[in-house]
């Protein structure tokens, strides 16, 4: 009885182990498929990256001339030049002579939205300079 045992222990250890075996090429053959899809999906990746580098990089080229120097100088120019026209427009506007009746209030409502304008470029320009940080 117990060589019958045996016996039967080596039969079912050979018929597991093929079984196992054959579960195991199976297996082998999905992960090498799934290997495959993951090196095109891989490559795919390293394209777009290299695409997106690409595009980066102009934008970081367009950035740095933007915060250059010499451009800050020259903007530190052109706004001090702007607040002394509307500063003269401002004082052509007043006639203190005839009192609150002489106010020219075109000029006034010129000069607001003109100061507006240029608070509201100078928060744009605040905002990209620190995005671009």
């Amino acid at each position: 009885m117990l060589d019958f045992v045996c016996i039967f222990s080596i039969f079912l250890e050979v018929i597991l182990t093929t079984v196992i075996i054959n579960r195991v090429i199976k297996l082998e053959k999905k992960v090498e498929e799934i290997n495959k899809k993951l090196i095109e999906a891989g490559n795919v990746i390293v394209i777009a990256v290299k695409k997106v580098t690409n595009i980066v990089s102009k934008i970081n080229k367009i950035a740095s001339f933007v915060t250059n120097k010499k451009i800050w100088q020259i903007k530190r120019f052109i706004i001090l030049t702007i607040d002394i026209i509307q500063f003269i427009v401002l004082i052509r506007s007043l006639d203190f002579s005839k009192g609150l009746k002489s106010i020219n209030y075109k000029n006034l409502k010129k000069l607001l939205f003109a100061q507006a304008l240029r608070g509201l470029i100078r928060n744009i320009l605040k905002n990209v300079e620190k995005c671009s940080l």
